[in-house]
């Protein structure tokens, strides 16, 4: 099913607004080819893409009001398959040029111990919890410390309420809510706006897992109820993705194809990685996932395995009733091919 035109969700009020002459956000692709896969790779093929995108969308990726950012990293299938290391040091250092100190700079993810085994964070809790200087946060850590405060867990905002429950088998949650996940109060207080940096797979629960996925069921507090259904996990990650204060401070997606699975995912099996030296950037989400779903599907035909068919309902959902995630219509989108640097 081909989706909506209409793109209403705005970008982070705190952002810069574009002007009139320059191209709506969410209708713009940047396709950045990438020399290879080391530092001095994705150094300036980031820089180029963030120019690109600055330009075209009036937008700038400077500090403003809280002179901070956010970069959510997606470790939940390890070393394997996760956020390449080389495009965090790329990305933080194009951010620092813009004007953001490294402490400012928080990278981000669901739980310790998924960014202990990407090597995001060092082996012990002990040892300095950064990664290069720059500040790492797990969203496990920071809400066992908030539920301390009674009054914050009754702030609704921080909160996605759904009554899917988890299996009988799932340890009680800390907040005494299994309808109840805990969304991500620090990138929707605490930054100018973040950046999102998934990677891609297959998935039964969502079809594809990549941009949609990390911003929203990868991004949350017992999001694991969901998983294995493929309508409510759509559902929840599309609700979740359009919380307007997480939405709004959201600038951008990177997505690199230098590690990606076909099948098997999110779960890292290697024998299902494919490779490309190709950086997506969009605004738009679901665009970025409509063509992971592509190149997923090539590389399935490309084994023999049967693709996946027909699209999976996260497309429609995200474009569905008042919510307007983005169109994933190609004629509707501006393309815009950089060659590697």
């Amino acid at each position: 099913m081909r989706l909506s035109v209409l793109v209403v969700l705005s970008l982070a009020s705190l952002l810069p607004q574009y002007g009139s002459a320059a191209i709506d956000p969410k209708l713009l692709l940047v396709e950045q080819k990438l020399g290879g896969f080391e530092d001095k790779d994705y150094g300036p093929a980031v820089e180029k893409t963030l120019v690109e995108f600055e330009g075209r969308t009036g937008i700038n990726l400077h500090p403003s009001i809280l002179k901070s950012c956010g970069l959510k990293l997606s470790s939940e299938s390890g070393i394997g398959l996760s956020t390449p290391k080389p495009l965090v040091r790329a990305v933080t250092s194009a951010l620092m040029r813009r004007g953001f100190t490294q402490k400012a700079i928080y990278l981000c993810d669901t739980k310790q111990d998924t960014l202990r085994k990407a090597g995001f964070l060092p082996a012990t809790s002990e040892a300095d919890q950064s990664f290069e200087g720059f500040p790492v946060l797990a969203w496990a850590d920071r809400v066992g410390t908030w539920v301390k405060d009674p009054s914050w867990i009754k702030e609704t905002q921080y909160r996605y309420e759904n009554q899917v429950v988890p299996k009988p088998s799932t340890p009680t949650q800390t907040w005494s809510n299994e309808r109840t996940s805990i969304l991500p109060k620090t990138l929707m207080d605490d930054v100018d706006f973040w950046i999102n940096l998934p990677v891609l797979s297959d998935s039964t629960s969502l079809g594809v897992h990549g941009a949609i996925a990390s911003a929203s069921l990868g991004n949350i507090l017992n999001a694991e109820r969901f998983l294995g259904n493929p309508a409510n996990a759509a559902k929840a990650a599309v609700e979740v993705y359009a919380t307007p204060k997480l939405a709004k401070r959201n600038a951008l997606t990177i997505l690199s194809l230098e590690r990606y699975q076909v099948l098997g995912g999110p779960s890292f099996d290697a024998g299902w990685c494919r490779s490309e030296k190709t950086m997506l950037c969009s605004a738009n989400p679901v665009i970025i996932d409509f063509v992971g779903l592509q190149k997923i599907n090539s590389g399935r035909a490309a084994s023999g395995i049967e693709t996946i068919h027909p699209e999976p309902p996260i497309f429609a959902t995200a474009n569905s009733s008042e919510i307007r995630l983005g169109t994933c219509r190609p004629s509707e989108i501006t393309l815009v091919r950089l060659p590697a640097p």
